[in-house]
């Protein structure tokens, strides 16, 4: 981990990864899929519908409209209103062996394009991404990963510790959040121990490096939201090499400012950012 004070390259860094030629070839494999059900929509769309003509660099473009529509709608300083929360930022996350159908990015997609040609939204730029026509585009993703059984359920246990007051705090957070509360540990997803993690900012942010491409690393700064993440150039101060992806199994044991950081992005936060020293006797209890 190393520190760093500004994240105003995060938008700029985005559009020039989907930019790439890269990228865009990552998309070839659900094309043809994705023209089909585009057909199939333009079918019963109004006469002057105009079909867009659907290739990796369009597909790419989408995905990054999504995600600063996602920012611009439901993201902190947004204006959710009763849509719930910000979309997971894993969902959008472009695999660098190509985009396969039946993943979530692709059922992304073509509920994106569905909506697109149906309401006449031009999805030829990312100026569409804070138009009003934004909000129904991502209602219609969510509905469709939903469908699909792509939109994970939270379900947060809380701690026989926390204060009445405080657990009825944190689980009206939840609920707005589309999560929800439950009574066994044994049904949660997340277990909320009364312990805090983040001591103080300290002016610094800390970050930790997830992978590595084309001379440029992805980097995560500790309790930003996923969306956050950035494409740095892999030199100083990011020239560390991406830590090993763990695998985590049972749930996560989080510290009360998961929660609260979760509510004030209004989207549902890196776990190992606020990870309990209570996750590790929960592991050795299940080794």
């Amino acid at each position: 981990m190393a520190s760093h004070s500004a994240h105003q390259c995060q938008r700029d860094s985005w559009a020039a990864y989907y930019a790439s030629d890269n990228v865009a070839t990552r998309f070839d494999g659900v094309v043809d899929a994705l023209t089909t059900e585009a057909e199939i929509a333009a079918s019963s769309a109004p006469a002057d519908t105009n079909l867009p003509s659907i290739d990796g660099p369009l597909l790419s473009q989408v995905t990054h409209a999504i995600q600063l529509a996602l920012e611009s709608v439901f993201g902190k300083g947004g204006s959710p209103g009763t849509g719930g929360c910000k979309m997971p930022a894993a969902l959008f996350t472009v695999p660098q062996d190509g985009v396969k159908e039946q993943s979530p990015l692709y059922y992304a997609l073509s509920a994106g394009l569905d909506f697109a040609i149906t309401h006449k939204v031009d999805l030829s730029n990312t100026q569409w991404a804070s138009s009003a026509a934004a909000r129904g585009l991502l209602e219609a993703v969510r509905l469709k990963l939903m469908d699909n059984r792509q939109l994970p359920l939270v379900k947060v246990h809380f701690g026989d510790d926390i204060p009445s007051e405080k657990r009825a705090m944190l689980g009206a957070t939840v609920q707005s959040l589309g999560g929800r509360v439950v009574d066994s540990e044994l049904d949660a997803t997340h277990v909320v121990d009364n312990i805090e993690v983040r001591s103080g900012d300290g002016g610094d942010d800390w970050f930790r490096t997830l992978s590595k491409q084309d001379g440029r690393v992805l980097v995560h700064w500790w309790y930003t939201p996923d969306s956050y993440d950035a494409w740095m150039p892999a030199e100083p101060p990011y020239s560390a090499e991406p830590e090993e992806a763990t695998e985590h199994n049972g749930p996560w044991y989080v510290s009360l400012q998961w929660v609260e950081d979760s509510g004030s992005f209004n989207e549902w936060m890196s776990e190992e950012d606020y990870e309990s020293p209570n996750a590790a006797n929960a592991a050795g209890n299940n080794a």
